[in-house]
């Protein structure tokens, strides 16, 4: 489904990216674990558009999607009418739910269908009562984000990313600004989408979902792919890659 080829991203002279492949299938759920810092949060973000790529290629179905060379070659966005295109087939959920404070949880699922897509209302409202039914918050829908829990507001922003009907979820680690006793129910809502089919890229620090989940575990540290392989090969207890052992053991 998408494919990124000899992705750079540079803060300066920091290389966030360096030199980076990825290929993502229609259907699978990879789980892309390592240090604070690595550049996972990173590689999310230019997936999606929000942070510009400055050598690389990204390809939708087997095509260049989202950049354009300019008169001297260097690499920039397309129109942002192409960008939001793109953006509208590719659902993500922050590690701080960035809901909207004014509107309700239903009117913060039904939100990106009516403005973006131009839905009719009674559709979106519709959609928007299915998906918030299908995480568990059927109760909350008139409630404003001030009175929910950090679980029940991930959730709702689950929802929100679904409404869009995208093709592809990306979760920047869905669950690091949770109370521990709230994690499950972020999981279980996230394993429900995976039971359906949903393509995922998650990142996370905890490895037991990530054994759980993945179809697919990549190891990052220092912008690049060290190690990638079954969840069997990466937490069996016999990783050959010493780099990847040692953090194993620091986590687990």
């Amino acid at each position: 489904m998408i494919e990124l080829r000899g992705i750079v991203k540079r803060y300066g002279r920091l290389v966030a990216l360096d030199h980076v492949d990825l290929s993502i299938a229609e259907g699978e759920r990879i789980v892309i674990i390592g240090p604070s810092g690595s550049g996972k949060t990173t590689l999310l973000r230019t997936i999606n558009f929000l942070e510009t790529i400055d050598e690389g290629e990204i390809l939708f179905d087997g095509r260049p999607a989202g950049y354009r060379q300019d008169r001297k070659g260097r690499l920039v966005l397309e129109k942002q009418r192409v960008i939001c295109a793109l953006r509208s087939q590719i659902g993500m959920v922050f590690q701080h739910f960035h809901l909207f404070p004014h509107m309700t949880v239903l009117e913060n699922v039904m939100e990106g269908p009516v403005t973006v897509k131009r839905t009719p209302r009674e559709e979106a409202r519709a959609l928007a009562l299915d998906l918030i039914g299908k995480v568990g918050l059927m109760d909350k829908k008139d409630v404003y984000p001030a009175f929910l829990s950090g679980g029940q507001k991930q959730r709702v922003a689950i929802a929100r990313a679904l409404a869009m009907r995208p093709r592809l979820m990306l979760f920047d680690e869905p669950t690091s600004a949770l109370d521990p006793e709230l994690v499950g129910e972020v999981f279980t809502a996230i394993k429900a989408l995976a039971a359906e089919g949903m393509t995922m890229v998650i990142v996370t620090h905890q490895m037991g979902f990530a054994r759980e989940m993945a179809d697919r575990v990549i190891f990052m540290d220092n912008a690049r792919f060290i190690y990638e392989g079954s969840p069997v090969e990466v937490f069996s207890g016999e990783m050959a890659n010493p780099r990847v052992k040692a953090f194993l053991e620091s986590v687990l």
